[in-house]
């Protein structure tokens, strides 16, 4: 086993980082390193992007961004996974043979743009807007104080449980159930399923200026009031 601890100032990237790694060798040659790394530049977006893992991302009150990566591979070890431009931070690896989970900190406010291939994407806490998808993960959301949500998946479930009342919120899954609670009162509801079964707790007014979509392929949908 290796141990290492790395400082880096990200000139190029305009970031510090501090990462603290361990590589572990595991059957059949996969390695596994877990990384963790501090942006403290101003960003407004984090744009995270992994093929096969899972994302967790938590919002706090801190300044910056803190990241820690649990990289999986076989191989050359991935490299290069973060980078700013402009106000977006931007989390993604190109590899063969790899995948990596991300458990992100994040400050109040920030844009939320998360894309799994096949992992799950775990949400607490957010206040910026959210458009989260995965192919066939699972997206589950606690504390949600977003005003937008979008949230696709095609063959796992999506669950979201709202602290403050959303203005558009988007639920879309091919074969999982979508299942939301929000605050009481009145929404435009469009809530529909395939072959499933279809709950509203919620009044429907067409005239409500927040709207809740629900749509389901072969599982449940449902709004249940909070």
């Amino acid at each position: 086993m290796r141990h290492k601890t790395m400082a880096i100032a990200g000139a190029v990237l305009g970031m510090s980082l501090v990462a603290t790694a361990c590589d572990v060798p595991f059957g059949f040659g996969e390695q596994q390193a877990v990384e963790s790394y501090d942006v403290t530049d101003k960003v407004a977006v984090l744009d995270a992007r992994t093929g096969s893992g899972d994302v967790v991302v938590r919002e706090g009150d801190r300044s910056g961004v803190h990241v820690t990566e649990t990289l999986h591979w076989r191989g050359d070890k991935p490299t290069d996974g973060h980078s700013v431009g402009g106000d977006t931070l931007t989390l993604k690896y190109k590899c063969d043979n790899c995948s990596v989970d991300y458990e992100v900190e994040v400050p109040r406010g920030l844009t939320m743009k998360i894309d799994s291939g096949s992992g799950d994407i775990t949400l607490r806490d957010l206040t910026g807007q959210v458009n989260a998808s995965t192919g066939s993960g699972d997206v589950e959301a606690r504390g949600l104080a977003a005003a937008q949500v979008n949230t696709r998946t095609g063959s796992g479930d999506i669950t979201l449980r709202f602290s403050a009342v959303p203005a558009d919120v988007q639920a879309v899954t091919g074969s999982g159930d979508g299942r939301l609670w929000v605050p009481n009162g009145a929404y435009k509801v469009n809530v529909s399923s395939g072959s499933g079964d279809r709950t509203v707790e919620v009044p429907d007014d067409a005239s409500a200026p927040n709207a809740i979509t629900v749509r389901t392929g072969s599982g449940d949908a449902e709004v249940h009031k909070l």
